[in-house]
């Protein structure tokens, strides 16, 4: 899985909880915290931007940074896009 920050930043991880893992070592302020506390941290920040970010799961929290805008999904690269499926198939 790939995915942009807001800030620009690529993400790449395995799993959604690879990536909360990736998001968490490049949060200069939470790098200490466990992957679950940086959840909540920044699930807490979301909130107080009126933004509800579930927690319950790594997957549906990933899915949530979606939904706010916080991330962004990217293309994978080891995937070939339809456009070149479909000239394969030529």
């Amino acid at each position: 899985m790939r995915y942009r920050t807001n800030q620009g930043l690529l993400i790449e991880a395995e799993t959604s909880a690879g990536a909360i893992r990736r998001l968490r070592e490049l949060s200069w302020n939470e790098q200490n915290l466990s992957d679950e506390a940086y959840m909540e941290a920044v699930a807490d920040r979301m909130f107080q931007e009126g933004i509800h970010v579930s927690t319950l799961s790594p997957d549906m929290f990933i899915a949530g940074l979606l939904r706010g805008g916080l991330l962004t999904r990217e293309p994978d690269d080891t995937q070939p896009d339809a456009a070149n499926q479909e000239a394969d198939r030529k």
